[in-house]
């Protein structure tokens, strides 16, 4: 499933920015040289990181709010 459909980010692409550390919607645009155009995706962005990171609690630290 697409979750940013400006940058065509999916989620097989979000989960490969959260395994390499990415922690917010912005840094998975990062992560893959992208930046936000609409933002329609944060939210569900958002939820996506937090549903990954609480499948693999050991991967996840806590980190400042952006």
């Amino acid at each position: 499933m697409i979750i940013c459909i400006c940058n065509r980010i999916n989620e097989k692409a979000a989960a490969e920015a959260v395994q390499a550390g990415a922690r917010s919607p912005r840094a998975v645009l990062a992560h893959h040289g992208c930046k936000f155009n609409c933002g329609k995706c944060r939210c569900a962005m958002g939820e996506f990181i937090a549903d990954a990171l609480d499948k693999n609690p050991e991967d996840s630290e806590l980190i400042a709010a952006e």
